[in-house]
Formats: structure tokens, sequence, C-alpha cells
């Protein structure tokens, strides 16, 4: 009898366990067109990605969505050791990659975008992730009328100024890092998800420090993600062993086996109960 109940409680804990196992796992579902493409910076840097970023860019028109998709043909450049910025001292390693690439508008002006990934490493727990990532899209050229003065002649002339506008779009630095993983590998994602981006309006010749004008946070969206850095000494073009995002450690095994055990000393105690008892009867019975 004590079996059956015993077996009865642990399958009744697997069936709650289980459900909250499943629903914990992230299902996203990333509806992305763009093609995987494959990049490298030489000595520390591997990124397979297909990515987007969908935009709102004019500022007096909110409905006017623009879909930024990352080709296969974008360069990639980047560095191994990051710079501290001089105002903020950060002693935590860092490497960057900034993919760019051109496109021309129905005038045949060449307009630049580009996506920068930047990776952290934390040495206490020998682990790294991506720490945030920036994007920049030109919208348009356009000219402008330039005046100057002569200070020594007082004489103004004007000059024709081509300026660019563009908007910028940034995660920020991010707490806690994406996609965190173990150095010595590197990071797999069929879909990494989306991820909103503030982002601003910006023209070429404005003054330095300028907040711009703010827009709608753009979305980025990234699938067949994979990603290795901070190598050390692996083979040039080889990726690490990877560690798959929809992993998840299975803890119902260890539950049901604690169950057990916990039944387990139950049915003792339950058994050291009734034997004292069945003691005591014998003992009231010889009296």
């Amino acid at each position: 009898m004590m079996e059956g109940a015993l077996r009865t409680l642990c399958i009744l804990s697997a069936l709650l366990i289980c459900p909250l196992t499943q629903a914990s796992e992230d299902t996203n579902d990333t509806d992305l067109a763009a093609d995987q493409g494959n990049w490298t910076v030489p000595d520390c840097i591997l990124v397979k990605v297909a990515a987007q970023i969908v935009l709102q860019p004019d500022q007096d028109n909110a409905n006017t969505t623009v879909t930024m998709e990352l080709p296969v043909s974008a360069k990639g450049k980047g560095t191994c050791e990051v710079a501290p910025d001089p105002k903020k001292p950060d002693a935590t390693p860092k490497q960057r990659i900034t993919l760019s690439w051109s496109e021309e508008d129905t005038n045949g002006v060449k307009l630049w975008r580009n996506i920068t990934i930047e990776f952290s490493k934390n040495d206490t727990i020998q682990k790294y992730g991506v720490s945030k990532i920036s994007a920049v899209y030109e919208v348009k050229q356009f000219t402008v009328v330039k005046n100057s003065t002569d200070p020594v002649t007082n004489e103004t002339t004007s000059t024709n100024v081509t300026v660019t506008s563009y908007v910028s779009m940034t995660t920020f630095m991010m707490d806690p890092w994406e996609f965190l993983v173990p150095v010595n590998r590197s990071y797999l994602c069929t879909d990494a998800g989306s991820k909103p981006m503030h982002t601003e309006l910006h023209r070429s010749d404005e003054h330095p420090g300028d907040g711009g004008v703010k827009l709608p946070e753009a979305v980025l969206s990234a699938k067949k993600v994979q990603f290795d850095a901070f190598r050390n000494g692996v083979e040039s073009g080889e990726f690490q062993i990877s560690m798959d995002c929809t992993y998840r450690p299975n803890d119902v095994v260890p539950i049901i086996v604690g169950c057990a055990l916990a039944g387990l000393v139950l049915m003792v105690l339950v058994a050291y109960l009734v034997g004292r008892r069945k003691s005591r009867a014998r003992g009231y019975q010889s009296v």
C-alpha cells in the first residue's frame, strides 16, 4: 500500500513539473527574409547571421516603415581589443565587428548602412556575450547653402555643402549581456528573436553632442545566428564547439528522485511508529 502511494505521488509530481519546464522554453518565430552571411575579424571573431532592422526614418510620417536587411555582401571589419572610453574607464575586455554596405537611392546617390556588434568578456566567470548593438542608416543627401564671413575683410561668402541625414540606432550597453556563453565555446541559435533599439534622426552638419530627433524604436531581428569571439589559438575559420540556445537543463529527473527519497523516509518513519505502537500493545497484554 505504501509503495502504491509513493508511486502515485511521484507520478503526480512529474506531471505537474513537466508542463512548467516546457513552458519556460522560448519559441520565437521571427519573420525574416534576409540570407545568412559569414564574416571574420582575423584572430578573434567569427560571425554567421541573417539579420534585419525595421525602422521608421520619417519624422513627419510615422507610417513610413523601412526594412534594412543585412546583405551577405556586406564588408566586415573590427578590432580584437577595443580601447576603453577615456571618460568611462572600463577594464572589461571588449571586441567589436562592424558590417558595412551601401545602397543607391532613386537618383543614384550612394547611401551607407552598417551594423556593429560589441562583445564583452567576464574574466571572473570566464564567459562572454553581446554587450551592445548599434546601427546607422543613411536616409538621404541634400545640398544646403552655408554663409561664412571673413574676419579680416568682413566679406560674406556662400558655399554649397552636401549634408547627409541619417538614423542612428543602439541598444546602449545591455545589462545583463545577451547570448552569454563560456569562453572557448561558440553561440548557436536558429532564431535569436527581436530586440528594440533606441532610434534618433541626425544630420552630418549638426553640432557635436546634439541629441537629434527622437524616432520610434527600431526592431532588430536575427536568425541562423552563430558567433565565436575571444578566440585564442583556434584554427582560422573554424568555429569552436557550439552551445545551442534551445538547450534547457532537464530538472525533472532530479525532482522525481528527491520525491522518491522523501517518500522512502516517510515510509520508514511510518513503519517505525506502527512497530512501536504494536510493541506497546504487547506490553500492556503481558501485564
